[in-house]
Formats: C-alpha cells, structure tokens, sequence
C-alpha cells in the first residue's frame, strides 16, 4: 500500500480515513480488536472538538454524522479561585459554538462505519508489529500473524507510550506535573446552557464541560478535575456519595446538586514533545509526538491540526508524483508543525505553574490580570478565535 497507519485511537481513525477519502491505499493496524463493543461501551470519556476541527471534519463529510450528538459551547466561564476574579469568553461577536463535546464511543463509531465504506482502507484488527524495517523505498512492517507490509510511509498514531517513537530512538523532552486527573460525566440540577467552566483550585483547575443531553430536564456535564496526585489517588479510594458531596460544594452555584455520577477514572499528567516528528519513512502524529497539560483542553485539537497538514502535504506530493516516504516531505510537515506545537506546550506548562502557584504576590497578580483581560473586550476576542482554533 501507499501509507501504513499505526494506532486506532481517534488521531489514527480520523487520519486513515481522510487519507481514504483522499484516495490513497491505507492499512490502519491496531493490537486491539478496533470494532470491540465491549471497548466501546464502557468508554465513558468525552473529547472536545475546537471549531477549527470541526471545519476539517465538515470538509471529509464527517461532522455530519456526528453533530447530532454534538453539545455546543458558545460559553466559557473561567473564575481565579473566588467567583468575583473571572474571565467571560463568548462567541456573540462570531455567531459560532467555540467548540463541541462529543462522547469517544460515538465518534469512534462513527469513524469506524465510514472507514468500513471504503474500499481502500484495509483494517487489520489484533495484531501486534514484531518488526519494522526500510530502505531506500519502502518501509517494511512484520505482524504476530505473520504478516508482511510495505508501504512508502509510515504513521505513527500510537499515542504517548509509542513503540514507533521507542523502536526509532526519536529523542524526546518529558515533563512530569506530579499531578493526576480525574474524569467522569454527571448529571446534575441546573441548565449548563452550553456553557462551560474552568475554575482554578489552589493545586489545580476543575473544568465542567456541557453535554448532550437526551432527556428532559436532565442536564448533564463531564468534569476533569486536576490536582496533586495523592489528592486525586485519596479521591479514587472514597465511596461515590462522599466524592459527590465534594464535587457538589464546588460546582453547585453554577450546575446545582449532582443527581448522578458515572464511572470516573484517574490518570496521571505528563507533557511531552519529540525533538523531531520524523524517522526515515516514518511520521509521528497527535500523542505519539507531543502531549500538553490539560489545561486549556487543546490537547485532541493539536493533533488533528497534525493530520490537517500531514494529510496536505501528502496529497500535494502524490499530485505531483513525489515519493510520499521523501525525507523533505517529511521534513516540511516537522517544519510546518513545530512551533505551533512548542508554542501550546510553553503557554499550557506555564500556565499550569501560575495558577498552581502557593505565592499571594502571584495569586494577587493574576487576579489583577483577570479582572483586566475580562474588561479589555478586543483581548477576549482574540483568546476565543485562538481557542476555536481559527487561522491555525
């Protein structure tokens, strides 16, 4: 085939199948079972698509089948540990959501049935790479089932823990938060009326995020809460009615009492960047090449601006008949994806260690700050177009 895909999370399903619809011959190789229902249905996890990436998906015919049980966000609330120090970010000036919350198994499904569409899309489902090797023209991929693929590029969509990224000694830099998350959905008293909120704790930020919801008069929001991770850990240990009076005396002025809480998980946050996205044949894209604080929530978008350029790049090499495994084609998408990469990396890290900050100078400052961005209108303007992801 033209392109070997390594990874079926959501990066690699949207990356395989946009390279379909672009007409290239794909495999997309998993160690799981892709379609496993079971997989799929205790996936309680939610991703937030930014603006910008729904516009790439609207443009593969993919948004589509999924807007339906898309929540928009037209509304972020961002409060400095007392309610009087805020941030309002609006879309009133634009007319657009800022982003959406889509749960991970509807997308997943989703991707999954229109890649089964196409007919030059192969999947090959459980089975483990042995060995990678290339040359001069291909890359050459061994499978525990004893299947043999050559390709003219690689894609690694294999997440933080990348083989391809440890098979290939790509260097890289590791940031540890000593801070864990927390993540469930819940339902709850109050409309969240598409708005979302980011209230930053003395360790940490706790963000709702607003979701669909499929009955009425029940609301229903996802949560990340980070902190320090013996905090998180001590959480996970509690009974659900004692973790729900916790969450309940910080969200209630603005969702009200929690009705229900489904299962959370806990994991722990590491940022990481490669010191370069490339190899000889090979790619690394989304988690497999740089992670970022949760922060901002921009983590999922960053990637799929990997695959917006990625995909791109190779298309306007194929037109020209170009060699797609070319060291300066992949140079040019290291190049092209770099700095916008480092850039989200520096401001999540910093900003993390701003508000996490136990300094009254610095908590003093950045209320101050707070207070300032909130009545300079042009300068939330411009934050929310960078957080829909416009003009990357």
């Amino acid at each position: 085939v033209e392109i070997i895909v390594i990874g079926a999370g959501l990066i690699g399903l949207c990356s395989a199948l946009i390279l379909g619809k672009l007409k290239f011959n794909v495999i997309l190789i998993d160690k799981n079972i892709i379609e496993s229902t079971k997989h799929l249905e205790t996936d309680t996890r939610t991703i937030a698509i930014s603006y910008g990436t729904k516009i790439l998906l609207e443009k593969y015919n993919i948004w589509r089948k999924i807007s339906k049980e898309a929540q928009p966000i037209n509304i972020i609330k961002v409060l400095n540990r007392t309610i009087s120090s805020k941030i309002l970010f609006d879309t009133d000036h634009i007319n657009n959501p800022m982003g959406f919350i889509v749960k991970n198994s509807v997308f997943k499904k989703v991707l999954i049935n229109e890649i089964n569409k196409i007919k030059n899309i192969k999947k090959l489902q459980g089975n483990k790479i042995i060995e990678i090797k290339h040359n001069e023209n291909e890359v050459c991929v061994l499978t525990d089932k004893k299947l043999l693929l050559k390709a003219k590029l690689l894609i690694g969509a294999d997440g933080k823990n990348s083989f391809i990224k440890s098979k290939f000694k790509i260097p890289h830099y590791n940031l540890n938060y000593n801070q864990s998350s927390l993540a469930l959905n819940f339902e709850h008293e109050k409309n969240h009326n598409n708005t979302a909120y980011e209230i930053f704790l003395k360790n940490g930020p706790l963000a709702t995020l607003p979701m669909k919801g499929h009955k009425k008069n029940k609301f229903k929001s996802s949560l990340i809460w980070t902190d320090k991770s013996k905090i998180i850990n001590d959480l996970k240990k509690i009974n659900s009615k004692k973790l729900q009076q916790i969450i309940e005396k910080k969200i209630n002025p603005y969702l009200g009492n929690i009705t229900k809480i489904d299962n959370f998980k806990v994991f722990p946050l590491t940022a990481h960047i490669c010191r370069k996205f490339y190899s000889k044949r090979i790619v690394l894209i989304g988690d497999a090449a740089h992670s970022i604080h949760p922060i901002a929530g921009q983590g999922w978008n960053l990637g799929m601006r990997d695959v917006k350029y990625l995909t791109n790049i190779l298309l306007e090499y194929k037109n020209l008949g170009l060699d797609l495994g070319s060291q300066e084609l992949l140079k040019f998408y290291n190049d092209t994806r770099y700095t916008d990469v480092f850039t989200m990396l520096f401001i999540t890290h910093n900003l993390n260690k701003i508000f996490s900050s136990k300094s009254k100078i610095i908590n003093k400052i950045t209320s101050l700050g707070f207070n300032y961005i909130n009545n300079k209108r042009y300068i939330t303007k411009k934050l929310v177009k960078y957080a829909m992801g416009i003009n990357l």
